[in-house]
């Protein structure tokens, strides 16, 4: 009887146990008594006291189960195998997004949506009203979902990637200008700014912005560098950017990403167009593209289609256990959600692999969504990784802890049913 009152106040949030032992061994102890107080919804109180007629030793433990877990538990108990790996994909789609993912899916219910004018997600494409509106459309679509979807774009610094019709920051070279000119335009100056462009996001609807870059440039014809959207050769001054612009996001209450994880500026190839080989060792990573990611608060890190020819084979960085699981999860210590670079598009994903077994190839490799700009092939990708979870435990338990990251993240956006976004911290999840 004892045991299962705790199992069931542990289940609940809060149990108290106080023990009386006796120290005359002619002595029987007294029947137990069990008494319950109902506390709230999702916790109450057990206490289990035995007593004897001779002197007494009394110790008494508290173990409380704070209100985020509670949540988080609740949520995951109501989803099958389906519905966990909804959780663990990104979809976009070209026109009404909500269309496309029934299509093509057969839900809007999934970890995430991207939105971008690239795609006609709205028209016409430089109207903020419109842009409002088909996000809107798409809140509507996910009324039904035990757990509504994020919506994510891409707005980076200038107007080169910028995915959505609001008023840009500045350009990456202008702003590593004016730090070099004076830092206190970044560490005072620049956080305020950006809180006012992610507001403009939160105002049409995006929670999620994947337009941090935080990669450090090797030299100026590699392919950041020539894009003009990095911030740089000196990490320390990228490393400080970035921080300004995670920090702005989060008084805004939109969860930015740092990308592109380990660190695109090392490669001169574009990704989009072929193989993608880093210039560095990973011992040079480690000394030089390493340090925008250390001690970062941002929510969410972005890992790219980066290779290193003598890590895993040669294998993209998304598909890498070393590189995600390794550097960024153990060598960093990062606790935050990871998700893929476009695992659909993009040639420097490589050919080897249809766009199910991509994504099964991402998660296993460490990340918790798997990003497609795209939703076909969709549902196939969703059967693929609730096969693999049957067919194998382990895996099933890392597409759980992925879940649990990502419900984390939907708790402080104010996506998860039932809970306080209070409850959550946006910002300090990545460590």
């Amino acid at each position: 009887m004892l045991r299962l009152s705790l199992a069931a106040a542990l289940s609940f949030g809060l149990v108290t146990v106080a023990c009386t032992t006796g120290t005359d061994e002619s002595t029987e102890p007294a029947p137990a008594s069990v008494s319950t107080t109902s506390l709230a919804p999702t916790t109450s109180i057990v206490t289990t006291t035995t007593s004897t007629t001779t002197s007494t030793t009394s110790t008494t433990t508290t173990t409380t189960v704070p209100p985020d877990i509670v949540a988080i538990e609740n949520v995951l108990s109501r989803l099958d195998d389906r519905s966990l790996a909804q959780q663990l994909v990104i979809f976009g789609a070209a026109g009404s997004v909500s269309d496309g993912l029934l299509n093509a899916v057969g839900s809007v219910c999934v970890g995430g949506v991207f939105v971008t004018d690239s795609s006609q997600n709205w028209s016409p494409i430089s109207s903020p009203d419109a842009a409002r509106s088909a996000i809107t459309e798409l809140r509507r679509a996910a009324d039904a979902c035990a757990v509504a979807p994020f919506v994510a774009t891409d707005a980076e610094p200038g107007t080169q990637i910028l995915r959505v019709p609001i008023t840009p920051l500045p350009g990456a070279a202008t702003l590593e200008a004016n730090h070099m000119a004076e830092p206190g335009t970044t560490t005072v100056g620049l956080a305020p700014s950006a809180q006012a462009f992610a507001a403009g996001l939160s105002d049409l609807g995006v929670d999620v912005n994947f337009g941090v870059v935080a990669d450090v440039d090797v030299g100026d014809r590699f392919y950041m560098a020539r894009q003009n959207r990095s911030f740089g050769a000196d990490p320390d001054v990228v490393g400080a950017i970035t921080a300004a612009l995670v920090e702005g996001h989060c008084a805004a209450g939109v969860a930015p990403t740092l990308k592109h994880f380990p660190n695109q500026g090392s490669t001169p190839e574009d990704p989009h167009l072929a193989d993608s080989f880093s210039a560095n060792s990973p011992a040079e990573w480690r000394d030089f593209g390493a340090m925008p990611y250390e001690a970062t608060s941002a929510p969410l890190v972005m890992v790219g289609h980066i290779r290193y020819p003598d890590v895993d084979d040669g294998v993209s960085a998304v598909f890498s256990s070393t590189i995600v699981s390794g550097w960024l999860r153990q060598d960093l210590g990062y606790r935050g959600v990871v998700v893929t670079d476009d695992l659909l598009a993009m040639r420097g994903v490589g050919a080897d692999l249809g766009v199910p077994e991509r994504a099964l190839a991402a998660l296993r490799a460490g990340a918790d969504l798997a990003l497609f700009v795209d939703a076909r092939g969709g549902e196939a990708t969703i059967d693929a990784i609730v096969a693999a979870m049957v067919n194998d435990p382990a895996f099933a338990s890392t597409v759980r802890a992925s879940a649990e990251r990502i419900l984390r993240l939907k708790g402080a956006l104010g996506l998860l049913p039932e809970a306080d976004p209070a409850w959550f911290a946006l910002c300090d999840s990545g460590r």
